[in-house]
């Protein structure tokens, strides 16, 4: 698949394009036009020409089998065919051009020669580009399969990307260029073959750092060939995606008090476990299948039948809890930082690790959570703890991301609820059966300092990430991530009620458990 460029970079394209012959006709025109017949002009007259005819032809016919498959990639294919200068090459043709102007009008045989060298280079190896890169895909005979190892992790474990090549067809005097990533809060891999390693089979394996919790379908890897000199590239092309699901940690609960000791309400009955021969108790005659340790002997025998006692209620035999975990946060979902990404995660442990200590005290907890869907809605997930088998409750808590559609009290019911919260955002009033569980985030990194040094180049020597261009770009997106990091944790601080009586704080340990503290 070919990755199209942008309507709004399409004047970029055409630059690039003109670049190709409007620089080598400007330096022939000048050598033509010059009142100063010389040796020099001469030089260049001959030299220039038959180089740019061959350019100009060559690009009349890539332009022509552009237009061909225009139906079948769409019109802006035609661009992505055609522009095969990089930005180093552009400034290479106009600098060798501009050269050779200076020479003719200043007789500067010297600068001439640099001129011409620079040209002849640009000109060749734009010819070589048209020539090597034909067709309609860089691997159009060659396959990549990408796969991350494992498929399914937990959060915090070390992944490995692996990328197998199969025949992949560089041309000599090319690389090809791979470059992937997972989602906005991963890094970008970026890998490099040789033409020497074209047409058989290689393997190739990156760490690509600890995992972070969500489900994910990485994009695709975007794959290019580059000359040698970096002065041209052929179409980036899209191919290899791969899934890849994180599963939240499971926490452990730290001095968590009983949450269920204090009942559904102040006039709320506490649940009791009671013996057969505990408790208050009426009589009635014995019936199939009653217990016959029930029986009332000494009743029984007063009364020539037996008879049987029955306690005046009987006790639940397991609690049934809802654990709420609110994920409406609809400002969140346009800030360019990580720090709402790392909130979440660190309120999503909370609430594995409240269910967990729920569930281990013996209630039958039910997790609860509502979760963007397909169609730009949400949907709820629920499903029921079991400690024996959490993978389903870890999947979920997978799936977990912000959502601006639904509020948590469309979540709750009548039944004994706790919610999980960034704060308490609804009226406590109106559901008095939901007890609050505020989680304090933990592990939330800022971004960096802005690229401000205008000496020092942040990349090694000869990376195109060093250009003036891009390392503004990079500062602007950095002091951006910066101010929306600041942003979201306002936001956290001002849009948030007093908790009510009967809450809690979660407050995460640092040896990964969550300590509980009632609110005072």
């Amino acid at each position: 698949m070919i990755r199209l460029p942008s309507p709004r970079h399409w004047p970029k394209h055409l630059l690039r394009i003109a670049a190709l012959i409007v620089p080598s006709a400007i330096a022939w025109l000048v050598a033509f036009e010059t009142d100063k017949q010389s040796d020099l002009t001469e030089t260049v007259q001959y030299a220039m020409g038959p180089l740019w005819l061959l350019l100009a032809t060559g690009l009349a016919l890539r332009t022509a089998l552009a237009l061909q498959d225009r139906k079948k990639l769409g019109a802006p294919s035609v661009l992505a065919r055609i522009d095969v200068l990089t930005a180093g090459g552009a400034a290479l043709g106009w600098v060798s051009a501009l050269s050779i102007v200076g020479a003719v009008t200043l007789g500067w045989a010297s600068l001439a020669a640099v001129g011409l060298l620079g040209a002849a280079l640009f000109h060749v190896v734009v010819l070589l580009t048209f020539v090597a890169t034909r067709g309609s895909d860089p691997m159009r005979i060659g396959t990549i399969e990408r796969r991350f190892v494992p498929e399914v992790a937990t959060e915090g474990d070390e992944l490995v990307e692996q990328i197998r090549f199969a025949s992949p067809r560089i041309p000599i005097g090319f690389r090809m260029f791979v470059t992937g990533r997972v989602g906005p809060r991963w890094a970008t891999t970026r890998h490099v073959l040789e033409s020497s390693e074209g047409g058989g089979e290689l393997l190739l394996e990156s760490d690509i750092g600890p995992a972070l919790r969500g489900e994910y379908q990485a994009p695709p890897l975007e794959v290019w060939l580059q000359d040698t000199f970096g002065i041209c590239k052929s179409f980036r092309s899209q191919t290899a995606g791969a899934p890849l699901t994180v599963l939240p940690r499971m926490a452990v609960g730290s001095e968590i008090p009983p949450l269920l000791d204090r009942g559904d309400g102040p006039q709320e009955p506490q649940p009791a476990m009671l013996l057969p021969t505990e408790g208050q108790f009426r009589l009635r005659e014995y019936q199939h299948g009653d217990d016959v340790r029930r029986i009332h002997w000494v009743r029984s025998l007063a009364a020539r039948e037996l008879i049987v006692r029955l306690p005046d209620e009987s006790p639940p035999d397991r609690p049934q809890v809802r654990l709420v975990l609110d994920t409406y946060f609809p400002e969140a979902l346009g800030l360019s930082c990580d720090a709402p990404a790392e909130m979440l995660d660190s309120i999503v442990r909370v609430w594995l690790a409240v269910g967990r200590s729920l569930a281990e005290s013996g209630a039958r907890v039910t997790m609860v959570a509502a979760v963007p869907s397909g169609d730009g809605g949400t949907r709820q997930l629920r499903h029921e703890l079991a400690l024996r088998n959490p993978a389903a409750a870890l999947r979920l808590g997978a799936q977990v991301t912000w959502q601006r559609s639904t509020i948590v009290s469309q979540l709750l019911t009548d039944d004994a609820t706790f919610i999980v919260s960034r704060g308490v955002l609804a009226d406590p009033a109106q559901h008095p059966k939901a007890r609050w569980i505020v989680a304090l985030p933990v592990g939330v990194t800022e971004p960096p300092w802005p690229l401000t040094a205008a000496t020092r180049l942040p990349f090694p020597m000869g990376s195109s990430d060093n250009r003036w261009s891009q390392r503004r770009f990079e500062g602007q997106r950095i002091a951006i991530a910066r101010r929306d990091h600041a942003h979201a944790l306002r936001m956290r601080r001002n849009d948030v009620a007093r908790p009510p009586p009967g809450s809690f704080m979660a407050i995460p340990c640092t040896d990964g458990k969550v300590r509980l503290e009632a609110f005072r």
